[in-house]
């Protein structure tokens, strides 16, 4: 199985990062292929542009986030692993 693994906590050292580490390793022991994202330190850009903004209804403008979209394409499985601040995931997981 395909799974994408993605993480989003800004500390490196966390309880979020031992969680993906053992959802990886677990997950490559039973033969299946992961693909780990890291939304914190990929410089992923949650916030939408004005221009994604005004191309929304026409044809949305899909390169700065291409391969995120080949990520979630490719996957079968997605593993999200996230604190739950104010009640609910960060907002870098919600852009």
């Amino acid at each position: 199985m395909r799974c994408l693994i993605v993480t989003a906590h800004p500390l490196n050292p966390s309880l979020c990062q031992t969680l993906s580490n053992a959802a990886i390793d677990t997950l490559m022991d039973a033969k299946h292929q992961c693909r780990h994202v890291d939304l914190y330190r990929s410089g992923f850009f949650p916030a939408l542009t004005p221009a994604e903004r005004a191309s929304y209804y026409s044809g949305f403008e899909t390169t700065e986030v291409a391969k995120e979209i080949e990520d979630l394409l490719w996957a079968e499985t997605i593993v999200l692993i996230f604190p739950t601040w104010w009640f609910g995931p960060p907002a870098i997981l919600k852009g």
